[in-house]
Formats: C-alpha cells, sequence, structure tokens
C-alpha cells in the first residue's frame, strides 16, 4: 500500500500539467521581471514574451496527453526534459534581471553621505585591536569646527569600544602626522576625508600607517538633482573621483573632477576635466583653495563650487571609487586606450607605447595614476583619465557588455553611485538598446599655471601647488556646453 502510495505521488509530480505549470510560473516571473527593469524597447519586450508563450506552447504539445506507449511515450519524455530544462533557463535569466534591478535601485538616487572616523596607528606598530591601547592617549583635531559635530560622536563611539583611551587636541593636522611618525602619540583620531591635510606632510602617509577601527556616521543629503527628460534634453554630469577605503558615499577629496555633457539628440558626448589643484572659491566657504577640498564638504559642494566659477548648470552627480576601477575595466573584458607618447608607468611599471594599448584593470589603473612620468603632469593625467573614461563608454555601450553583463553589474556595486533616478538610467539603456546608435565623444580641458602659494582655505599656514586659472578657457569650455545645451551639434575642431 505505501509503495503505491509513493508511486501515486511520483506519477502526479511528474505529470506534463505540473511540469508545464513550473515552466509558466518560471515564464510569467521572467516577463515581469523584465517590466519592472523597464530597460528594454518596447519592440524587444514584445518579441521576448513571444518567445516564452512560444515555448510554453511547444512544450506543452510534446507532453499533451496522447498514448502511454512507443513514439507517444517518447516524445511525453522528451517534451518533460525539455521542459524543465526551459524552466532552468529562465530562472537563470530573471536572476540576472532581478540583479540588474538590484543593483540599478542600489546605485541611483543617491541620498546620503558617510563621514568615516577612523583610528590610525604606524603600520609597524603592536597595536591590533582597540583594546590594546587601553589607557593611552590619542590625538584629534578637535579645533576643527567643520569636523566637530562628527568628532564627538566618534569619540563618544570610541570610548564604547575602550572606554580608557583618551582623546587629547592637536593643533593642526600637520602636528597630528609629525607626532605620530615621531612617536609622540601612539594612534590619531581623523576623518578620512582630510587625510590629504596630512600627505602635504608625508606623501607616504598611507603606505606608512593602517587603520585599526573606523566608525561611520551616515547623514541623509538634500537633492540637488535637476531633472530633465534625458532621451530628448542635454544635460551634464559631474563625475567625482574619490580614492578610499570606505563606502562610495564617504567624504571625500574629489581626485578626479570631470563633466560629462551629453546630448541624447545630436548623439554627442563632451568631456571636460577640471585639474584637481584649480584655485577656485569653494561654495562652502567663500574663499579660495584647491577644487579637490571642495570634496571635503560633500559632493554636492563640489558641484555648487564648479557651477559657480563656470557659470553652468549641473542636473546630476556620479561618485565613482577609483580603488575598484580595476574591477570594473576588468568586467568589460578589458578596454582599449590612445596614448599619444610612450612612457612607463609608476604604478605597475606598465609600458605605455604610443597609439592603441589594451588594457587590463591594473594597467588602467597606473595609467590614469601617472603624473611625474608625462611632460604635463597633472594636465596630462587628467586627459588620461577621459582617456580611460572613453574606453570604458565604448566598450559599455557595445554589444560586447551583454556577454559581461553580471560581472560588470557586480563591480559596479559599491563603487558607484549617482542622484540620477532608476528611471533615468534605464530610460538611457532602453534608448541605447532601441536605437544602437554611435556617439561623437570629445574631450576638452580647463588650464591654468601652476603656483606654489600660501593661503588656501583649508590649509592657510601651508605654501602648497596651486593652479591658477585660466579665463579664457574657463570661457571657451563653458561655452561649448552651453552649446550643448542649447541643443547644438558642437564643432568637433572646437572640441579637439
Amino acid at each position: 500500500m505505501a509503495k503505491h502510495t509513493k508511486e501515486s505521488f511520483i506519477s502526479k509530480i511528474t505529470s506534463w500539467k505540473v511540469i508545464l505549470g513550473i515552466q509558466v510560473v518560471a515564464s510569467l516571473l521572467l516577463i515581469i521581471l523584465v517590466f519592472k527593469l523597464n530597460a528594454l524597447p518596447l519592440l524587444y519586450t514584445m518579441v521576448l514574451i513571444g518567445i516564452v508563450v512560444l515555448l510554453a506552447l511547444i512544450s506543452f504539445l510534446l507532453m499533451k496527453p496522447s498514448k502511454t506507449t512507443g513514439k507517444g511515450k517518447i516524445r511525453n519524455i522528451i517534451g518533460k526534459v525539455i521542459s524543465l530544462l526551459l524552466s532552468v533557463f529562465l530562472m537563470i535569466g530573471s536572476l540576472y534581471i532581478a540583479q540588474g534591478n538590484s543593483v540599478i535601485d542600489a546605485i541611483s538616487g543617491a541620498n546620503t553621505k558617510t563621514t568615516r572616523i577612523s583610528l590610525v596607528v604606524m603600520k609597524d606598530s603592536n597595536y591590533k585591536e582597540v583594546s590594546d591601547l587601553k589607557n593611552q592617549t590619542i590625538e584629534a583635531n578637535l579645533d576643527d569646527e567643520d569636523n566637530a559635530k562628527y568628532m564627538s560622536k566618534a569619540i563618544e563611539a570610541l570610548n564604547k569600544e575602550e572606554s580608557t583611551i583618551k582623546v587629547e587636541n592637536a593643533s593642526s593636522y600637520a602636528q597630528m602626522a609629525d607626532d605620530l611618525y615621531n612617536e609622540n602619540t601612539e594612534a590619531i583620531y581623523i576623518n578620512e576625508a582630510n587625510y590629504g591635510m596630512l600627505e602635504e606632510e608625508h606623501d607616504t602617509f598611507l603606505n606608512d600607517t593602517r587603520v585599526l577601527w573606523s566608525y561611520d556616521i551616515v547623514e541623509q543629503t538634500e537633492d540637488i538633482s535637476k531633472n530633465v527628460n534625458v532621451t530628448k534634453e542635454a544635460f551634464t554630469i559631474f563625475i567625482s573621483g574619490i580614492d578610499t577605503t570606505g563606502p562610495v558615499s564617504t567624504v571625500s577629496r574629489s581626485d578626479v573632477n570631470m563633466l560629462v555633457t551629453v546630448n541624447p539628440t545630436t548623439k554627442q558626448i563632451l568631456m571636460t576635466s577640471i585639474p584637481r589643484d584649480y584655485y577656485v572659491t569653494l561654495a562652502n566657504r567663500g574663499e579660495k583653495d584647491k577644487l579637490t577640498h571642495a570634496g571635503l564638504g560633500g559632493v554636492e559642494n563640489s558641484v555648487a563650487t564648479i557651477e559657480n566659477f563656470m557659470d553652468i548648470d549641473i542636473n546630476y552627480y556620479a561618485r565613482v571609487n577609483f580603488t575598484s576601477l580595476i574591477e570594473m575595466v576588468d568586467a568589460l573584458g578589458g578596454i582599449t586606450v590612445y596614448s599619444p607618447v610612450s612612457f612607463t608607468t609608476m604604478h605597475g611599471g606598465y609600458q605605455i607605447h604610443e597609439g592603441n594599448n589594451e588594457m587590463d584593470g591594473d594597467k588602467a589603473l597606473g595609467f590614469v595614476r601617472e603624473r611625474y612620468g608625462l611632460s604635463g603632469g597633472d594636465n596630462d593625467r587628467v586627459k588620461n583619465q577621459q582617456r580611460v573614461l572613453t574606453g570604458m563608454l565604448e566598450k559599455a555601450m557595445s554589444p560586447a557588455i551583454l556577454t559581461n553583463y553580471s560581472s560588470v553589474l557586480s563591480s559596479i556595486e559599491g563603487s558607484f553611485e549617482t542622484n540620477m533616478s532608476s528611471g533615468e538610467i534605464t530610460s538611457l539603456i532602453k534608448m541605447q538598446l532601441n536605437d544602437m546608435p554611435s556617439w561623437d565623444i570629445y574631450q576638452v580641458q580647463l588650464s591654468g599655471s601652476g603656483q606654489m602659494m600660501t593661503g588656501g582655505s583649508y590649509m592657510p599656514n601651508n605654501r602648497l601647488y596651486y593652479m591658477v586659472p585660466d579665463e579664457s578657457s574657463i570661457n571657451e569650455c563653458s561655452s561649448l556646453i552651453q552649446q550643448m545645451v542649447n541643443g547644438e551639434k558642437i564643432n568637433v575642431e572646437q572640441s579637439k
């Protein structure tokens, strides 16, 4: 009796109705996720639905009731196997699409910023845990008004980890660094955004030290996007490149500052690079300093600063953690980058030759970081950043991206965020898939003259390198951007 019941149960779960039902459910799930992603053009969506329905019909015809002996029985078995395999493939497709939905939701609508306060010790010290600093006195800059509210929270959190640690005020970031190197303090407690202040005095600071413990403070930010119909109107995105161990929302100096203006009608993209040392008035302070220091007030401060001195509107921003550049380029399957000169990179010792170079992620990182081996220094570095971004865009907009879809998504999540909405991102994807247009990508750069000066807003007593802007280059680049915003097709010779 038990054997008969077991056979009856197996017969039911392997019946054509159950197997076809599984396929139908898998098909519906795929279709629902495709509509939710909303990145496929309507024609593609209809074709996909047609294929899914056709496959279900074929499975039904193969499995439909017929003779249970001979050819009918064999056809029934083949139909069940095919239906189950199709269900597996449909489920895998659903997982890929669900991943796309998840990543787009994660990277879009950026509305937070993270302030990371880190407990830093010398790399060769014996300290391994916070508790190892029991009864020790460490240093922090408590006079910095911009950091006051963060430091009080961070010190409270540190004392919960180890209540016996005492925090002593250091009058300047330079003193903190010197005291750590000279062993006058065992550790320093610092907002990672201010690492640059220490690197001005000790340029190998990151290599000489290590983080023992960190505390993150996450805040909501105001939506500063200026929304347009991104498939019909020109728009400008500020690309902020940071280099930090924290999340991409971490407040940090902006080492890469680039404007990308897109005209979806003329199919033109203009990249405008701004040197990190550009000497401009910071929006949050009303005083002049390096543009890179505008990032210490958050990406919204960098946007406001650039809008002010270039007299333009920036619609959106995107933050990219360049420590993840390796993963992003590798996920694309490598990129092709043009170099006008031959040189050897300091990072990795890669040989770059004049002409097109095939690059994996690490080679690309060496290429964009190099400046000392280039005659134009930082000017040439920002041009190389444009060249790498161009290579990434060209690869990302090619059909080859489809074969690396999953790995590309994995590399983007956590290393990229934008205040564009998910709907705006999927609209652009849909437009590209629908038309598969070729884009003209142009590159320009703001220029200036390098000078050693004192008086910068964040480090007024330090003699630092600044680039004094060439006003004519600002006017020329702003004019090109404005032409695109007005719907005009920019002149190729101008953008060269």
